[in-house]
């Protein structure tokens, strides 16, 4: 079917954390929300019906798990990505987050020191520090507009006795990197080499845009899937992260066994009904929404770049290689954190995430969610544009 994503959807008074909590979060009820990864697109048409059947049996009690959640993870992953994989290899969670709570808490100790490749999604953040472990900031590095991973600093980092995990985010978020076949070897080679254990969040993943190719970090090798554990969610692709339902992919029995014991105490494996159901409609049936919504955000990110590069040249892309956040580098302003969240929230009415939420690596950036209808993009840009051309930046030319 032909998906129309042009169509806008009112999401107030939906109790949407997008919509209807941008005031307290953002700081501005009247900004338009443009910041949590939450898409404004309906749900692709099997996943509705999917829903739909559920909610008119008017039965919503205890599911167990299906063999149907497994082949369509299967399914999915070497459709979209050529990752074969067994059903066995799959486990149900609620969401992306427990799996990295959960390796926390199974494969460290208090002190123990988790890897992280800031400017990252700050969640990560709270699964280290909220259970008295350290972060170790391997910080990825801005070359010529593209970020690039310090290899020798992570080498210096691994090879750390109280280093036991690290947190892998691809394709990134926020910086849109989708790492390379060579970029994963040589992550996987260090981390082995120093008994790092990998923790893999791949929700993003089905955000590839052209010229890039997601490669599971798994799959590169037998000896890098028995260090990995992987988690993966339709959530972002098909907006249904309020349903509740992942997998955790991971190839080494005892691995899987040690974690899947903490998610089950922490009652994360927990089956939500329509999130079953909503998962398996879009792994079995998501790809034509997909094919099709990739290309409607490809034109969203080249309308905000090419505004950006005609009328407020001193905001720049990052261009991203997938997901559908865009990180701006906002950093020729010359504004301070607290000066630059006021020019985007209250002068131009745009809400977007703070780069510093996504470490000290982030400052003087801002995160824009693209994944809306183009009428959005527009608005944002004549908000941002009448902001920049009312403050002592310079005049901009794009009309």
């Amino acid at each position: 079917m032909k998906y129309e994503f042009d169509r806008l959807v009112d999401r107030r008074g939906t109790y949407s954390t997008k919509w209807d909590n941008v005031g307290n979060r953002i700081g501005n009820p009247n900004a338009l929300p443009m910041w949590v990864a939450d898409m404004d697109f309906p749900a692709p048409q099997p996943v509705i019906e999917a829903v739909r059947r559920r909610a008119e049996s008017g039965i919503y009690g205890y599911a167990f798990l299906p063999p149907e959640f497994r082949e369509a993870t299967v399914r999915w992953m070497q459709l979209r990505h050529g990752w074969d994989i067994s059903q066995g290899s799959v486990l149900y969670i609620s969401s992306i987050l427990p799996v990295l709570f959960a390796a926390v808490q199974t494969f460290t100790e208090p002190g123990d020191k988790i890897i992280l490749q800031r400017p990252v999604y700050y969640p990560f953040f709270q699964a280290v520090e909220n259970q008295g472990r350290v972060i170790s900031s391997n910080s990825l590095l801005l070359r010529d507009g593209r970020y690039e991973m310090d290899f020798e600093d992570l080498e210096r980092r691994a090879a750390d006795p109280r280093a036991k995990i690290m947190f892998l985010c691809n394709p990134h978020n926020p910086v849109g990197r989708v790492f390379s076949r060579e970029e994963l070897e040589r992550v996987g080679e260090i981390c082995l080499r120093n008994h790092v254990l990998v923790i893999s969040d791949e929700v993003h993943s089905d955000f590839i845009y052209p010229g890039h190719k997601h490669i599971p970090m798994a799959s590169v090798s037998a000896e890098f899937a028995a260090n990995t554990i992987t988690a993966v969610s339709p959530s972002k692709s098909f907006n249904t992260a309020g349903l509740r339902a992942a997998a955790m992919i991971t190839f080494q029995d005892e691995l899987r066994d040690r974690i899947h014991a903490v998610l089950q105490n922490d009652r994360s494996v927990s089956i939500s009904t329509f999130g079953l159901d909503a998962y398996i409609a879009a792994y079995s049936g998501g790809e034509e929404y997909m094919d099709q919504l990739i290309p409607y955000l490809e034109g969203n990110i080249h309308y905000l770049d090419h505004a950006l590069k005609a009328g407020m040249p001193k905001i720049k892309l990052i261009q991203p290689e997938g997901t559908y956040l865009m990180w701006l580098d906002c950093r020729e302003l010359g504004l301070k954190d607290p000066e630059l969240d006021h020019f985007f929230t209250d002068e131009a009415e745009v809400g977007l995430d703070k780069g510093f939420w996504f470490g000290k690596e982030g400052s003087g950036f801002m995160r824009m969610n693209v994944a809306c209808q183009r009428a959005t993009i527009e608005e944002a840009v004549r908000r941002m544009q009448r902001a920049y051309d009312a403050s002592d930046f310079g005049p901009c030319q794009f009309g």
